[in-house]
């Protein structure tokens, strides 16, 4: 088992995938710099974040997903969910290596998974919208007070 570990940021999980193509080794899992390890594994890789290469690496990705897609991986992304490294991992790695456009094929479990990420961040994000009212603060600044789900 090969584990890349990385700092946990956009930037970091885009650097991760430029050093696995580069290594031409790809991680079985994606840690935090201070998570524990498992018990067994063949080799812990650091990934240390560079912005020239995960910029590459971000070039790329315009260059075979549409503009709706690569909003997808950020929202994804932001949703924090646990393990969406991985699966965005996966999803940028298909991206890359498939001969024409991945984004609308839903037999793939990666893209379903990541379509459905991405339904839940919206949803969230409309429900926002909807039901959020802002008060003014004795300041002169606004601000509303709200718990995501």
């Amino acid at each position: 088992m090969n584990l890349f570990i990385y700092d946990k940021t956009f930037e970091g999980l885009l650097t991760a995938v430029f050093d696995a193509y580069f290594r031409k080794t790809f991680p079985d899992m994606l840690l935090s710099e201070g998570d524990v390890l498992p018990l067994f594994y063949d080799e812990a890789f650091t990934v240390h974040t560079d912005e020239e290469k995960s910029g590459r690496v971000w070039r790329g990705l315009q260059k075979k997903l549409s503009v709706s897609a690569l909003s997808s991986i950020i929202w994804c992304w932001l949703s924090e969910l646990p393990e969406v490294d991985i699966l965005l991992f996966r999803y940028i790695r298909k991206a890359i290596d498939a001969p024409r456009s991945i984004e609308t094929n839903f037999g793939d479990p990666d893209v379903l998974e990541l379509a459905k990420i991405w339904k839940k961040v919206d949803w969230e994000r409309l429900r926002m919208l909807q039901f959020i009212r802002f008060q003014k603060a004795a300041d002169g600044t606004f601000f509303a007070a709200f718990e995501p789900r």
